[in-house]
Order: structure tokens, then sequence, then C-alpha cells
């Protein structure tokens, strides 16, 4: 718990080698912030949802997700979890971004909707 508890103080006091750590996640180990790769993966992905993230970064985080053990479904489970949290804008927004990163064709799927249905 101490340890927890002096990594929240130096995040808090904007401590440069912390924030550093914390910034360059992307590009080390994701074990460095306690965390399992396949659970960050997850986590990174609920981020990007709340955040209104943009295609490529929905692109990266789900490749990366992917080689770590997620599946699929995990995945899509992620943004159905965060729609009470971040609204249906956020999910909305997600979904075809999350689609195509998943190799999805989106645009095909949304013309084969026969309206009348």
């Amino acid at each position: 718990m101490r340890d927890l508890e002096n990594r929240l103080r130096r995040l808090s006091i904007h401590d440069a080698e912390s924030i550093d750590a914390v910034l360059t996640q992307g590009v080390l180990p994701s074990t460095a912030c306690g965390l399992d790769p396949h659970a960050a993966g997850l986590v990174r992905l609920g981020i990007l949802i709340a955040l209104d993230g943009p295609g490529p970064a929905f692109d990266w985080v789900t490749a990366t997700a992917l080689a770590d053990g997620a599946t699929a479904e995990e995945l899509v489970g992620v943004l159905e979890t965060a729609g009470p949290l971040v609204g249906s804008a956020h999910v909305v927004a997600s979904a075809p971004r999350l689609a195509r990163a998943l190799g999805y064709d989106i645009d095909a799927a949304l013309e084969r909707i026969d309206p009348e249905s």
C-alpha cells in the first residue's frame, strides 16, 4: 500500500519522472503499471471510448489488445459496459471506429440494412 500511496503522491505533484513513466507506457510493457497486458488493453479501449478518441488510436489499441489476448467479444463488451457512464453519443461515435479496427466493414453493413424492416 505504501508504494501505491507514493506513486499517487508523485503523480499528484506532477513529479517529472513519474509523469514520464506514465506517458511512455504506450511503448513500455504495460506491466510497468501493475496491470497485465490483457487488462491494460481493455482499460485503454475504455479510455478511448470515454474521450471520443480518433480512429487511428482505436486501430492501435485494438490491435495491441488482440495481440495481448483480448477477444473481439471482450472489446465490444468494453464498449457496451462504458455506455452507462459515457453516454450514447460516445458509444455511437466509438462503435464504427471499433468495428473498423476489428476488420468489420461497417459501411457495407449499413448499406445492406433494409429501411423497411
